[in-house]
């Protein structure tokens, strides 16, 4: 990766750095992958308000008129609509999925000093 955003090279922060001291202390990077757990269950959170929302609005939709171009139109946008919530529900299981095993990870670093990686589902 080049220098820049997300780059960890000529970094002043020495956690940053490869061979930093964050990965020499265990109980700190329990707390971090809590922490990121939490942020995790707020997002998902945030999913599932989306997905609601857009189940309500295709339950909500008014048909647009009564020609068939109207109706149509009024049936693809019900389709889009499902979809979008598929996909947000989808993703706020996936996004819980990952907090749990970070949640585990936690408890597992703290107890045996895991340093292994976490395999995100796909």
């Amino acid at each position: 990766m080049p220098e820049g955003r997300g780059s960890r090279i000529g970094s002043d922060n020495p956690e940053l750095r490869a061979g930093g001291f964050a990965t020499r202390n265990p109980l700190k990077n329990a707390d971090r992958l809590r922490t990121s757990a939490d942020l995790l269950d707020q997002a998902a959170a945030a999913d599932d308000k989306a997905a609601g929302r857009f189940a309500e609005a295709r339950v909500d939709a008014t048909p647009f008129g009564i020609s068939p171009q109207a109706r149509e139109l009024a049936a693809r946008w019900a389709t889009a609509l499902a979809a979008r919530e598929a996909d947000a529900r989808v993703l706020g299981d996936a996004t819980s999925d990952l907090a749990g095993r970070l949640r585990m990870a936690a408890v597992s670093n703290r107890s045996t000093g895991f340093r292994g990686r976490l395999a995100a589902a796909p």
